[in-house]
């Protein structure tokens, strides 16, 4: 049988020990492939996927252009083929991505008329998370002085995520998306909605995270999302605080990692979208090395 469209179905919350088989048996590096993001922002960018000899084949679909993704599973050349053929029949402009290099190998080998593009604004940047947390050294003297000027300021005070304080969470991050005028910006009004979804199915989604307080008043000014996407890597996916608390970033950001580094070696702290401030922050703080992003163009599949 040759894989097609209809095989495809929507990635729902129900799916979950699906791709957590799946994923526990084959870790994976990139975001992309995070259950946790595929539901989140379902809203945004509907994922679907199928399973098909024990492999995992995954779709993702952005203002009505499909992007399909190699399997994840042993290798399975054929099937590898039938997605290359779906994605030149049916995928969008962006027909397919990929964030294993051995895929992009085998691209190569045996379609080496196929361009394969670099994605840079999609490349995920890894810090080791003993490093975010100790911010030893010249390179972080900057990021020091800011944590050291808002420590003098503020008093503050670090509690891990539960569910009793999970409507005071829900609460700063309404106030943060007025702040924000995150209904005028769409991404960040998806961002919102995305947020929102992850707070509502907390133990569903298996979600931890940290809150700071500012003291005395005890109000939360920043928090921060995050899973254990594989044995040795956290992934952050929400970071949110009122810049009103100058250097707030900076202190979500240690304290996290303080929280982790008994528990994980590496925090993948996600790409930043060919945004220059953003790309400016991240290499701010010296990352070790980035989970690659790949894409290949629909018109110039040569099968």
């Amino acid at each position: 049988m040759t894989l097609s469209e209809a095989d495809y179905k929507p990635v729902t919350l129900k799916d979950k020990p699906v791709f957590d088989k799946i994923f526990a048996q084959y870790p994976q590096v990139h975001s992309e492939y995070s259950f946790m993001n595929m539901v989140c922002w379902e809203h945004y960018a509907p994922y679907s996927f199928t399973v098909q000899d024990g492999r995992l084949l995954t779709a993702c679909t952005v203002d009505g252009e499909t992007t399909y993704r190699a399997p994840v599973g042993e290798p399975a050349p054929k099937l590898f083929e039938e997605v290359l053929a779906l994605a030149k029949e049916c995928g969008g402009k962006m027909a397919m991505d990929f964030y294993n290099e051995s895929d992009v190998r085998y691209l190569k080998e045996v379609h080496p008329e196929t361009p394969v593009y670099t994605n840079r604004g999609f490349s995920e940047y890894y810090y080791r998370t003993v490093e975010l947390a100790e911010l030893k050294g010249r390179k972080y003297l900057n990021i020091r002085g800011q944590i050291n000027r808002f420590n003098a300021e503020y008093c503050h005070t670090t509690e891990r995520i539960t569910i009793d304080i999970l409507p005071e969470v829900r609460e700063m991050i309404e106030e943060w998306s007025i702040s924000k005028h995150c209904e005028a910006n769409l991404i960040m009004k998806e961002e919102l909605t995305a947020v929102l979804f992850a707070l509502e199915h907390w133990q569903e989604l298996g979600c931890e995270g940290l809150a700071i307080r500012i003291m005395p008043e005890g109000n939360i000014a920043a928090i921060a999302v995050w899973e254990f996407f594989n044995e040795s890597t956290a992934l952050i996916h929400f970071e949110k605080g009122f810049v009103k608390y100058k250097g707030i970033y900076k202190i979500i950001n240690q304290e996290t990692a303080k929280c982790l580094r008994a528990k994980c070696e590496w925090v993948n702290r996600e790409s930043d979208m060919d945004v220059p401030g953003l790309r400016e922050a991240k290499m701010r703080y010296h990352p070790n090395h980035c989970a690659k992003a790949w894409y290949i163009k629909k018109k110039e599949i040569v099968l």
